[in-house]
């Protein structure tokens, strides 16, 4: 029986440990990686302005597709910085989806 409690413990801090490295939350991405420059609800805020960078409310941006925002934040974009060497694939992909979702 002790064996068993022993072997459940080690099972739940794994299961925690993985839940602590899980990818972060579309909103969690944006919020720490796009909003200073885009603005909360993806209108460009004075910063952004400044730098040039494009609202997501643009009819541009608009029609851009999900796969060339996914590409623009893993490479950057004139003044925007890359994104591919602290964001994974999957969170660079979740994070256009969820621009392109932005109302």
């Amino acid at each position: 029986m002790e064996l068993g409690i022993r072997v459940g413990s080690v099972v739940m801090v794994a299961l925690s440990a993985i839940a602590c490295f899980a990818a972060e939350k579309p909103q969690d991405l944006y919020k720490a990686n796009c909003e200073g420059c885009h603005g909360p609800s993806g209108r460009t805020s004075d910063l952004g302005k400044s730098l040039g960078a494009k609202s997501f409310k643009d009819p541009v941006v608009i029609k851009t597709p999900a796969s060339a925002l996914a590409r623009v934040i893993a490479k950057g974009k004139k003044e925007m910085p890359p994104f591919g060497g602290t964001l994974t694939a999957a969170e660079i992909r979740e994070l256009a989806k969820y621009i392109k979702e932005m109302k």
